[in-house]
């Protein structure tokens, strides 16, 4: 352990469980503590991790090594967590989505700005360097003039699934179904290359599972660019895909899946253009101690991550309404 290293705190070994060897794993970050309301399953973690844990996340709030509060709850149970590790003056990442809604995304930016803390979101695809690579060559203009973007997620995903837990699936806990769950990695991809959407028309149901939410969601996109898009998101496929972000303008294009670059396609008097790599922290534990030490803004703050939360939002709004619905909301 050197000394300056950034002290973390994981609230939900759910998922924290991974990002909790993450921070272990990771020059100039220490895991302090770990939190869990399963007694059970906290002290596996702690065990495992060598480090003391709570079933408290006011306990861990309280302990001066804890400098940043990874939020690994169940979506719905972020914004309580992280405006308590904010009025303590800690900062805070969580896992995405940032909130079930926009509103209570708001609830949590406000109070990370109201005690000076820095907020991040945790999407993983964004500290891909293929990712990197393609949002340079966007904004470097490589592709030209931005046309068309598309997500598309198939994936499987068990009635079991849905069950365990309890909140999956569910409007007050998941913020939606395989739209705000599943597809929110190629959505927030979709927006970081083309930008914010103006208006989006969309469709949303249920086929395969006994939930509240949806298992598929469709959804056409005008960005304020001029460009326009179209998502897929499933959970009702047979075997799960990669999922794909996909997107060209006038000169040139790219495929990818799952976060990697599956190819460049360029016209015939473009086929020279030279790609350069993005460059990147990768991942979030090494993006929140370049912040802190280096005084620089996370890959995702909180305003950048309520945007696909406020996306998928419209598209279920347009779902239950019919027609186009204007962003912002």
């Amino acid at each position: 352990m050197a000394h300056g290293d950034v002290g973390f705190a994981v609230v939900g070994l759910g998922m924290g469980r991974s990002r909790s060897k993450m921070i272990a794993e990771t020059p100039g970050a220490r895991l302090a503590v770990v939190c869990d309301l399963n007694e059970e399953r906290a002290k596996a973690a702690a065990q495992e991790l060598h480090v003391p844990y709570t079933l408290d996340h006011q306990e861990a709030l309280a302990r001066k090594d804890v400098e940043v509060v990874l939020v690994m709850t169940p979506t719905g149970a972020h914004a309580p967590v992280a405006i308590d590790a904010a009025g303590a003056g800690k900062h805070v990442i969580t896992t995405k989505p940032l909130e079930v809604t926009v509103e209570r995304c708001d609830q949590v930016i406000r109070a990370c700005d109201e005690a000076g803390v820095v907020l991040a979101v945790d999407f993983g695809s964004r500290y891909a360097q293929d990712m990197q690579t393609v949002k340079r060559a966007i904004d470097e203009g490589k592709l030209g003039r931005l046309i068309l973007g598309e997500a598309t997620l198939k994936w499987y995903r068990s009635q079991a699934y849905y069950d365990a837990g309890g909140w999956r699936g569910t409007w007050a806990m998941d913020g939606g179904g395989s739209l705000m769950n599943q597809s929110i990695h190629p959505i927030d991809l979709l927006l970081w290359f083309l930008g914010d959407a103006k208006r989006v028309m969309g469709t949303a149901a249920i086929f395969t599972h006994c939930i509240e939410t949806e298992d598929l969601g469709m959804a056409l996109i005008e960005f304020a660019g001029g460009a326009v898009g179209r998502i897929l998101g499933t959970t009702t496929y047979p075997e799960s895909q990669p999922f794909e972000v996909n997107v060209h303008g006038n000169r040139g294009g790219v495929v990818t899946r799952d976060g990697a670059i599956a190819g460049w396609h360029f016209l015939e008097g473009a086929k020279d253009t030279v790609i350069e790599p993005g460059t990147g922290p990768a991942n979030i534990v090494a993006d929140m101690v370049g912040v802190l030490r280096q005084n620089r803004k996370p890959v995702v703050d909180g305003r950048e991550g309520r945007r696909p939360v406020e996306l998928i939002q419209a598209i279920y709004q347009s779902a239950g309404e019919g027609g186009w619905v204007h962003l912002p909301l």
